[in-house]
C-alpha cells in the first residue's frame, strides 16, 4: 500500500479511491527523517493537494524529533497553502513535537493540535446564510 511509515494512514490516496469528498487526507511523518523520506513525503503532499480539495493533517505521533531540513520541508509544506483556499494541519503527539514547532515558530503559521483527532474535530463545514424568510441569497430558492 505505499511507503509504510509515511503513508500508512492514507489508505484512501494509496488505493487510488475518490478523496474529493473525505474530511481530511492524512500524511504520517516519518519516524526517522532522510533525504529520501523526506522527499516521499513532498510528493505524497503534493498529492493530496492535487487529487483534493479537503484540508491535510500531518501526523507526528511517530516522530521523535525534528531537524532543520524538517523545519524547512513543513515550511514549504505551509508555504505551498499559503494564498490557497487549502489548509494544512499539524498533529504533534507528542510534547517534544509540539515544543519544537513552537521554538521554531512554525506554530504561528500552521495550527499546531496535540493529536489527529483534535485537528480532525475542528473541519469546518462550508456556511450558509438564510435572510428571515429562509431563502439563500446566492441561490433564490426557498427552503
Amino acid at each position: 500500500m505505499g511507503f509504510c511509515p509515511l503513508f500508512d494512514r492514507i489508505a484512501t490516496l494509496a488505493s487510488g479511491a475518490d478523496v474529493k469528498n473525505k474530511l481530511a487526507t492524512i500524511l504520517s511523518f516519518p519516524g526517522t527523517s532522510t533525504s529520501a523520506s523526506r522527499s516521499e513525503l513532498r510528493g505524497h503532499f503534493l498529492n493530496a493537494l492535487r487529487v483534493s480539495e479537503s484540508p491535510v493533517v500531518i501526523d507526528f505521533s511517530g516522530c521523535n524529533t525534528l531537524n532543520h531540513d524538517d523545519i524547512d520541508l513543513l515550511i514549504e509544506c505551509a508555504a505551498r497553502v499559503s494564498g490557497r483556499d487549502r489548509e494544512v494541519r499539524f498533529a504533534a503527539g507528542s510534547r517534544v513535537i509540539r515544543v519544537l514547532l513552537e521554538v521554531t515558530r512554525i506554530s504561528s503559521i500552521v495550527p499546531v493540535f496535540d493529536s489527529v483527532e483534535e485537528a480532525l474535530a475542528i473541519v469546518q463545514v462550508p456556511r450558509m446564510d438564510f435572510d428571515d424568510a429562509g431563502q439563500s441569497p446566492d441561490s433564490g430558492e426557498y427552503l
